[in-house]
């Protein structure tokens, strides 16, 4: 499994400390899978990128903190999120924006839909480490701002 264990706390935390307006450190959450690793930077190469070195997957949390708390989103929902996005099952999303992980597995959001969680990844501002920049629940017609 990607994500450590334990990282689910230490993930909540982070977030909690973001929603009171405090500062969050960077930590590791996860690693990518053998497989993960090879399918992005074999894009990356397509791409004349740089391959990042290290499967080793960070997190800080604002930008994700801020996007999907202004959709409605609890901080419980964003560790589900994560959780989706970075499973094993996950795979590499060929782009040329951006780099991702979508699992392609739909989950029940509690919300009335069923989404597949794509992570978001920052490659270049903690190298040789990948970040975790955000999540995406891909299917999320209903937002939670719009149930009773």
């Amino acid at each position: 499994m990607p994500l450590y264990d334990g990282s689910h706390s230490l993930i909540r935390s982070n977030l909690m400390l973001i929603a009171r307006g405090e500062r969050a450190k960077v930590i590791a959450i996860g690693k990518l899978t053998a497989l993960q690793h090879d399918v992005l930077n074999a894009q990356r190469i397509s791409a004349d990128l740089p391959r990042l070195l290290d499967p080793e997957i960070l997190f800080l949390g604002r930008h994700l903190f801020s996007s999907r708390h202004a959709d409605g989103y609890s901080i419980e929902d964003m560790v589900e999120q994560i959780a989706s996005a970075l499973s094993a099952q996950a795979e590499v999303v060929p782009t040329k924006k951006m780099s991702a992980l979508c699992n392609p597995r739909p989950r029940d959001d509690g919300y009335g839909n069923r989404v597949n969680d794509v992570a978001v990844l920052e490659l270049s501002a903690r190298k040789p480490k990948a970040e975790l920049f955000s999540t995406i629940p891909r299917g999320d017609w209903v937002k939670p701002r719009q149930c009773p």
